[in-house]
């Protein structure tokens, strides 16, 4: 009995179902590029900033402390992460008033 290999559906991007799921909206894509170059201030230090934390991170799995001192170590380098990055954010004005959607 010879076997035959199943062949996958080609997935396609039907129209339909772009326009249902909100994916036909270019406007989607351009939020995250205009909220860059908004908010620079913001992203621009970040990438050194998340380098930093991950080999201090690195560092501290490297020593193999015990499992909970690790984990506290865990915790306070992602909530020193978010506390920057939520600082940032809040002296760039980026939670301020809400940008009138175009028609």
């Amino acid at each position: 009995m010879r076997m035959t290999a199943r062949r996958r559906p080609r997935l396609r991007c039907c129209s339909a179902a772009r326009s249902r799921s909100g994916c036909s909206r270019s406007s989607s894509l351009s939020d995250p590029l205009e909220d860059a170059l908004r908010l620079e201030v913001v992203y621009r230090p970040l990438g050194a900033v998340l380098a930093t934390g991950a080999a201090i991170a690195l560092l501290a799995g490297w020593l193999a402390p015990a499992p909970w001192i690790l984990a506290a170590l865990l915790v306070t380098i992602l909530t020193a992460l978010w506390f920057f990055v939520v600082a940032r954010m809040i002296r760039a004005g980026a939670w301020g008033e809400a940008r009138p959607e175009a028609a």
